[in-house]
């Protein structure tokens, strides 16, 4: 099946993966998957090739009529088959990781590291963080996994391999069609300086210039090999160039923590382990560079090892500075820095003594990561009955095409997979929300983030803004009928909407309830 892998090898690769989702049991990891998996269910039920989301009345991505995440979404629906989503999401989510694992370790068994799977095992719980971030249902698992493979084909492989690879990344996720031509940039850039340098050309590597033009056509049939592919480019300009411009105003915002930058004592202390060894392996790699000592090392996997080091610093620079999403390219490009190091170029592997420290280190690593990955799950994860009680009581009690106004934007992905006969307000990203409409999004925020719950503003400063009464404006501005609420996020909207005659108490949980507005 994968040339050089033993199936020994591969069972604990499988096992680690299975592992962590059976931890993560019976939460979820995060709660994006329920959209994912709510509009591929959307497509199975009616066509894949509508792409209208008319269940965000309040977002960009409705006014465009295009799917940012086709080719994810056209993927997952033979996941959409359970009667229960929760059970879709878990099976989705556990192939996707397993789809990374063995990505990571066929790269390293066609570059002949000796032991790939203890590399690999160590790669998926190097760093906890991610490794929960892994355990996910996005699209970035499929992005990242391809990425990887594109490296490793332009390295050792054909232009038709790269050229599909990249297709595959734009079609997937339109958002990171940059991460094809990115890999490609790098490449170019290190097969420029190994000819300055007067290294070897690898036979078995792509020529720089059918890379560059494989990763170019590739990304455009990507983009192109999709419904309304004007339109789903508007919308990724939205979610990457305007999103920029809208964090650099430092405006309050309720957005994800993804899109922030990583604190370098965050980074200290969920990846320090990791960090210290990638920063020795870039160290050590440019010393022997500047010694020439690379030269001995076979030309694809010099190549390979100096692009992964080129790539890993980029996502560092990202990870500190815009956003600490960046965090999963530099572990996954740095880390597979390492087995190339040690196994292509300081040839350590037979000394008993080195064996002895890396079993010690892989034993302290698993530790720690086994505790940090529980402490994930504790704080982190989310319960698999989210929503699951207002969904189900709205889609028995409205008409359809009533508008339930959620207090968060993620709760649009546990309605919506639950419960499409209502609509809801924003749908994903908050970016979408604000560039439908600044004054929604505003008026959103400030009973989003239980800030004046009596009145909202259409403005980020009331004054001089237009002060609504919340009643009219969830009535008038945002239509709803339903106000869905958790009181544990949102106590002043939740006593408010309690104390105010005009809404009446519909249903209520554990941890959400439901208002309905009165007219």
């Amino acid at each position: 099946m994968f040339p050089g892998m033993n199936k020994l090898g591969l069972g604990a690769v499988i096992f680690v993966v299975a592992l962590g989702h059976i931890t993560l049991f019976p939460k979820v990891a995060d709660l994006e998957g329920f959209y994912h998996l709510g509009h591929a269910s959307a497509y199975a039920e009616g066509s894949m090739f509508d792409t209208s989301l008319p269940w965000a009345t309040k977002s960009v991505i409705a006014d465009r009529g295009a799917d940012l995440w086709w080719g994810f979404h056209v993927g997952l629906m033979p996941f959409t088959m359970f009667s229960d989503v929760v059970w879709g999401i878990r099976l989705a989510s556990l192939v996707l990781t397993l789809a990374l694992a063995t990505s990571f370790f066929w790269i390293l068994s066609r570059h002949e590291v000796g032991g790939a799977a203890a590399w690999t095992v160590v790669f998926m719980i190097a760093v906890p963080d991610v490794f929960f971030r892994h355990l996910m249902l996005r699209p970035h698992l499929v992005s990242l996994a391809a990425g990887l493979v594109l490296l490793s084909l332009l390295a050792r492989g054909r232009w038709r391999a790269v050229f599909m690879v990249s297709a595959l990344i734009a079609w997937t996720h339109l958002s990171l069609f940059w991460v094809g031509p990115a890999i490609a940039l790098a490449y170019l850039l290190v097969r420029l300086g190994e000819a300055l340098f007067g290294a070897a050309e690898g036979r078995a590597s792509v020529p720089p210039r059918q890379a560059v033009s494989a990763v170019f056509l590739g990304t455009v049939a990507g983009w192109l090999l999709r419904p309304h592919p004007i339109e789903t480019g508007l919308l990724a300009n939205v979610e990457l160039i305007r999103l920029v411009f809208f964090k650099a105003t430092r405006q309050p915002q309720v957005f994800t923590a993804e899109l922030f930058p990583l604190p370098m004592g965050e980074l200290l202390t969920t990846s320090g382990l990791f960090l210290a060894a990638w920063v020795m392996v870039c160290v050590a790699t440019l010393v022997y560079l500047a010694r020439k000592k690379l030269l001995d090392v076979p030309a694809e996997e010099r190549t390979l090892l100096l692009t992964t080091i080129l790539i890993s610093l980029s996502f560092f620079t990202l990870t500190l500075v815009m956003a600490r999403g960046a965090m999963e390219q530099w572990v996954a490009f740095g880390f597979l820095a390492l087995p190339l190091f040690w196994t292509h170029v300081v040839y350590v592997y037979h000394r008993r003594s080195v064996r002895r420290l890396a079993v010690f280190l892989f034993v302290a690593l698993a530790g720690w990561g086994g505790y940090r990955h529980v402490v994930n799950v504790d704080r982190a994860a989310f319960r698999p009955d989210t929503m699951t009680g207002p969904a189900a009581f709205m889609e028995a009690n409205s008409e359809p095409g009533e508008v339930a106004f959620h207090a968060h934007w993620d709760n649009f992905g546990p309605l919506f997979a639950q419960n499409r006969t209502n609509l809801y307000i924003g749908g994903m990203d908050p970016i979408f929300q604000f560039v439908h409409d600044p004054r929604f999004y505003w008026e959103y925020l400030y009973l989003s983030a239980d800030i004046n719950v009596e009145r909202t503003c259409d403005a980020l400063s009331c004054m001089g803004a237009t002060s609504t009464d919340t009643y009219e404006a969830l009535r008038d501005h945002f239509a709803a009928r339903w106000v869905v609420v958790e009181p544990d996020r949102n106590p002043l909207l939740a006593a408010y909407l309690s104390g105010d005659p005009r809404f009446a108490l519909a249903m209520e949980t554990e941890h959400e309830s439901v208002f309905e507005v009165l007219r």
